[in-house]
């Protein structure tokens, strides 16, 4: 079973690909960093789902997506990845099966994936994991290279502006996924202490405060303190008395 994905950030294409080896183990995955590439890889054999972002430099996704019916002999089934929504009426109209607004997350790919073998029964796969196992690892690129870190390392998490940084006791990385993501994944292990962060509940040390009046929660093992927001310090404190 053969599987494109395109997009030009190649954080997106390994989160893509990380997801689908959980969920449908045994796909063959495909990477193009470009629509020629995405094209060139159409042309080459036979590919069962293309996974297309939208903003891809040169020919995008769209436009591979309007070639794919009189350029490709065997037809594949097309999932729009993209952060942007207000393409999704286009998307459609070129006969796109799904629409998946970044970060995907695991439970709409796997929606998509069952409505890919509703429509086309030769594609289903067998029983995949269970979706709400969580990971244990978490995987990135970085420079070009690949990178992983086990979650029982991990110290923090950290919102930014497209990413989300990961802290962990040997350094840190950056995910191309959502912190409510992160959050829902990881219920139990980390706590919410701000609108950007969550904390490894087991490196909590203490609150701390200082003289205006801003709260900050110190972590074993690393050096920051974090802040925490008005509305969370209750769930806190309840937090450090627990584990005390």
């Amino acid at each position: 079973m053969n599987i494109l994905i395109a997009d030009d950030e190649p954080p997106a294409r390994e989160r893509l690909a990380t997801l689908l080896g959980e969920i449908r183990p045994g796909a063959r995955i495909i990477e193009a960093a470009h629509g020629l590439e995405a094209m060139a890889a159409l042309n080459a054999e036979p590919i069962a789902i293309a996974f297309l972002d939208i903003r891809m430099p040169g020919v995008d996704g769209l436009e591979v997506a309007r070639h794919i019916n009189t350029l490709v002999t065997d037809v594949p089934i097309v999932i729009f990845t993209t952060a942007y929504e207000r393409f999704a009426l286009k998307a459609f109209d070129l006969g796109a099966l799904a629409y998946l607004v970044k970060p995907v997350r695991i439970e709409r790919l796997e929606a998509a994936l069952l409505r890919s073998e509703r429509w086309n029964p030769a594609l289903t796969w067998p029983a995949s994991h269970p979706l709400g196992r969580p990971r244990t690892l978490l995987v990135a690129r970085s420079a070009g290279e690949l990178r992983t870190v086990a979650v029982a390392s991990v110290l923090y998490f950290e919102a930014q502006e497209k990413y989300v940084r990961v802290v962990h006791q040997a350094g840190q990385l950056l995910l191309n996924e959502s912190l409510t993501a992160l959050e829902a994944e990881f219920e139990g292990r980390f706590f919410r202490v701000h609108r950007r962060y969550l904390i490894a509940r087991g490196a909590i040390v203490r609150l701390v405060s200082d003289p205006s009046g801003g709260r900050f929660v110190e972590l074993r093992g690393a050096n920051a303190r974090i802040p925490v927001s008005r509305r969370l310090t209750p769930a806190l404190r309840r937090q450090i008395i627990r584990q005390d």
